[in-house]
């Protein structure tokens, strides 16, 4: 079921799906509002409750059933819709982010996901190591979503994680956390959201 549904000052729009349905209950749902399924049938269960609820977000979103597909770089996007999404999954959420003007990115982790400070090395970069502090969890998820999360909007996994994305000095916040990177000559304004046990961060490109 859609448990968020945030629209940001920059006119994007995120929604939240939070997965406590099994495949049949949600290809059921899709077929009530018209959404095809048929070439969901042989994907494994995990793959058709995530598909389907991505399916179920977008026609939320956009107010009609549409076609999803991917671009050569394995983006998501809407056929015959001039309409920036980003898509994040989650074993517990799938989660969707829709602008009509500004290139977007969006990333959602657990909150507990302590593995981040294990990676810290491959994701941070000097200037970064020097505002957080190892053993501070929220703020490595943080980053690691906002990088990640930049990465989806700029549509290029081969991005270097630690040099290639720099983020600015940053301080948590309870419920909203909102800081801003640059990705080459591109600036991004980013906003992150405890959302279900995740933090959830999306990157919006400034426009020039």
């Amino acid at each position: 079921m859609i448990v968020q549904e945030i629209t940001y000052p920059d006119g994007s729009q995120v929604l939240v799906w939070r997965l406590d349905e099994d495949a049949p209950q949600l290809l059921a749902l899709c077929l009530e509002a018209g959404i095809t399924v048929d070439d969901l049938e042989m994907s494994p269960a995990k793959r058709q409750r995530e598909k389907a609820a991505e399916r179920l977000l977008l026609c939320h979103a956009l107010g009609h059933p549409v076609t999803l597909a991917h671009t050569e770089q394995g983006a998501p996007c809407v056929v015959g819709q001039d309409v920036n999404i980003s898509i994040t999954h989650t074993p517990h959420l799938v989660a969707l982010a829709v602008n009509h003007r500004q290139v977007i990115g969006l990333d959602a982790e657990q909150q507990d996901r302590s593995q981040v400070l294990r990676v810290r090395d491959k994701f941070l970069n000097a200037s970064e190591k020097l505002f957080i502090a190892p053993d501070d969890l929220t703020a490595h998820v943080i980053a690691w979503t906002a990088k990640e999360a930049i990465i989806k909007a700029e549509r290029n996994s081969a991005i270097d994680w630690t040099d290639g994305i720099v983020i600015a000095p940053f301080a948590v916040n309870a419920d909203e956390t909102v800081l801003s990177a640059h990705c080459g000559d591109r600036v991004y304004r980013l906003v992150c959201r405890r959302v279900e046990g995740h933090y959830m961060t999306l990157a919006t490109a400034c426009l020039s």
